[in-house]
């Protein structure tokens, strides 16, 4: 992927199966993530071929000079019910070459949009890997904060590693009443 690539931000399609399959496997892309390698065709199919209906899937798509598509990333913005149906859980996955740069960083900003202009979501959260300034230090910039330390959250690189949530609050400027 070049850097003179423009981008789509959209919603899930039937047709992104194969191209998200191939995200979900690469190895370099999980790392960040609490997903595994390996995953079986039959299995990913069966997980995200329908997601649920209080998950919102977005796709960032490199569009390249030649015209051709790519799938660099996604996110899934997860709704809670009851007493938590103000917040979402958001999960972002992007190509190596992707992250932190323009397609990583439009797709955060739609996710962000989708959750307080359409959703009317208050809270959104989200998990990083513990000892990354860099990943924090770019969550800030779209408002997220630390709240809590997970001690051992998840298996990484073999060893047990802890986790930041981090979270944005979204109190929107004076509510006008028509």
């Amino acid at each position: 992927m070049t850097l003179d690539s423009t981008y789509t931000i959209r919603a899930q399609r039937n047709d992104d199966q194969d191209e998200l399959f191939l995200l979900l496997t690469n190895e370099a892309a999980l790392l960040d993530s609490v997903e595994i390698p390996y995953m079986t065709e039959e299995s990913f199919r069966d997980r995200f071929s329908n997601p649920p209906a209080d998950t919102h899937v977005l796709i960032a798509e490199s569009v390249l000079p030649s015209a051709r598509r790519r799938i660099i990333g996604a996110a899934w913005l997860h709704t809670q019910t009851n007493r938590l149906r103000h917040t979402a859980r958001l999960t972002l996955l992007c190509l190596p070459q992707a992250r932190r740069r323009d397609g990583e960083s439009r797709l955060l900003e739609a996710a962000l949009a989708l959750a307080d202009d359409w959703l009317g979501l208050r809270r959104v959260e989200l998990v990083i890997y513990a000892g990354d300034p860099d990943a924090e230090a770019y969550y800030a910039g779209f408002g997220f904060a630390r709240e809590a330390v997970m001690r051992r959250y998840a298996v990484r690189s073999g060893v047990y590693a802890d986790a930041w949530l981090l979270a944005r609050r979204h109190a929107p400027d004076q509510e006008t009443q028509s």
